[in-house]
């Protein structure tokens, strides 16, 4: 299992869009990701359980990914959260 922090870029936080941004890449992998924010937590596979997060703009969420692919997971969530959602 690897746990990892990112800080998310997107202007507007975990909204919609950037919710199924996210999604779309979990779903590429085999790990299961679950992401914490202010004592909340979600399955990265959901975009209303994201979307329900209310994570704005340079807030850090926490990153818990398990399964066979988890650092190529880590890595491209990772990116997408902090460089990738800032650019549509």
């Amino acid at each position: 299992m690897i746990s990892t922090v990112a800080t998310i870029s997107d202007p507007v936080g975990f909204h919609l869009r950037a919710a199924g941004r996210i999604v779309k890449l979990a779903k590429t992998f085999h790990a299961e990701v679950t992401v914490r924010f202010q004592g909340r937590v979600a399955n990265a596979k959901s975009i209303m359980g994201l979307a329900s997060l209310a994570a704005d703009c340079g807030s850090v969420v926490e990153l818990e990914i398990e399964g066979p692919d988890d650092a190529a997971a880590a890595a491209a969530l990772v990116r997408l959260i902090e460089i990738d959602l800032a650019h549509p």
